[in-house]
C-alpha cells in the first residue's frame, strides 16, 4: 500500500466520483481508477460496488476507510509539525570547548541575548580538557582552535572563526635566568610549558620568516591542560598564547609577562567551530553559529 493511494482512496470515498476527485487531484480519471484498483490488489478486497451513477463502499471499504482515514490525519499532523518546526530554534543545544577562557570571553558576554532571541532554546557549555572523541562527546558544537578536530574526525562540517596571531610568552623572572631568545635555534636551550593532550606536547609553535610555520620541541618540565599562564607567570617556562587573551593582556600590563620573539609569532593561528554533518543544519545549530559569528567583531 502507498500512501498517495491512501489519500487518493479517502477523497474517492468522500466524492463518491472518480471524476470530481480527478479534476481536484490535477489527475485523469484513469490514473485515479488505477490507484484504487492496486489498492484493492494490495488488500485483497473490494473496495467500492461501483454503480453507473456513483461509488459505494463496500463493508469492508467502510471499515478500511476509519483506518485509513486515522492513518491520513496523523501524516498530515506530522506534515504541519514538520512545517512549523522547519524554523523553530528549540531544544538543547550542547557546546563542547577545551578551555574555560572560550567561555568566559566569547559566550558569557551575550548568551544573555542570544537565549531572549530563542525562547525555546536552552543552552548547554562544557569543557573538555583533553582529546576530543566525537563519538563518545555527544555534542552539537564543537569549538577549537586549529584544524585537528577536522583532520581526525572528516565528517564534521565547519566554519572559520578567526585568525590571530600566536604569541609568545614568558616571565622576566624566566628570561633574566634563561636568557632571551631571539632567533628560533636559541630555544634549544629553553623550557616549554607543554598543553598535556598536543602531539607532541613539548611543543612551541613559530612561523619562520619565510612564512614556514615551524614546531618547535623543546624541554618541557611542566604539561597541563589548565593553568598554564600562571606557570609562565611563576618563571618555569615559554608559553603560546593569544596575545589579545584578557589574562594574557593583564599580564602584560602588570608586568608578570612579556613578549618574545614577536619577529618569530605565528601569523595565522586559525579557530574553528565544528559541527555535525546532516542532510539539513538543525535549526538550533544554525542559529547558535550564525548569532555568534555575527560577534566575532566584539570578541
Amino acid at each position: 500500500m502507498q500512501l498517495r493511494e491512501l489519500q487518493t482512496f479517502e477523497l474517492v470515498a468522500q466524492e463518491r466520483n472518480m471524476t470530481r476527485v480527478a479534476v481536484k487531484m490535477s489527475k485523469s480519471v484513469m490514473a485515479v481508477s488505477k490507484q484504487i484498483a492496486n489498492l484493492e490488489q494490495s488488500v485483497g478486497q473490494a473496495l467500492f460496488i461501483r454503480t453507473r451513477r456513483e461509488l459505494r463502499l463496500t463493508e469492508y471499504g467502510r471499515e478500511f476507510l476509519k483506518r485509513c482515514t486515522a492513518l491520513n490525519n496523523q501524516h498530515r499532523q506530522l506534515q504541519q509539525w514538520v512545517r512549523s518546526a522547519e524554523f523553530e530554534v528549540s531544544g538543547e543545544i550542547r557546546i563542547l570547548t577545551q578551555a574555560n577562557e572560550v567561555i568566559t570571553e566569547n559566550f558569557t558576554p551575550w548568551i544573555g541575548e542570544f537565549l531572549r532571541q530563542f525562547p525555546l532554546l536552552n543552552v548547554v557549555f562544557d569543557v573538555k580538557e583533553s582529546l576530543v572523541d566525537i563519538a563518545q562527546d555527544e555534542y552539537d558544537v564543537y569549538w577549537g582552535v586549529g584544524s585537528y578536530l577536522g583532520d581526525r574526525f572528516t565528517g564534521l562540517k565547519r566554519r572559520s572563526l578567526y585568525n590571530e596571531r600566536y604569541g609568545i610568552f614568558a616571565s622576566p623572572d624566566y628570561l633574566n635566568t634563561k636568557g632571551i631568545p631571539n632567533t628560533p635555534d636559541d630555544l634549544d636551550t629553553h623550557d616549554v610549558i607543554g598543553y598535556l593532550y598536543n602531539e607532541p606536547s613539548n611543543v612551541l609553535v613559530l612561523q619562520a620568516l619565510t612564512g614556514e610555520v615551524i614546531h618547535k620541541t623543546l624541554n618541557s618540565r611542566v604539561k597541563a591542560v589548565a593553568g598554564m599562564i600562571e606557570c609562565a607567570q611563576s618563571g618555569l617556562g615559554l608559553i603560546n598564547a593569544l596575545p589579545k587573551a584578557k589574562q594574557i593582556e593583564d599580564a602584560i600590563a602588570d608586568g608578570s609577562l612579556v613578549p618574545v620573539m614577536e619577529d618569530y609569532w605565528w601569523d595565522r593561528a586559525e579557530a574553528f567551530i565544528y559541527y555535525h554533518q546532516t542532510v539539513v543544519v538543525e535549526p538550533k545549530v544554525r542559529a547558535f553559529i550564525d548569532f555568534f559569528l555575527n560577534k566575532r567583531p566584539q570578541w
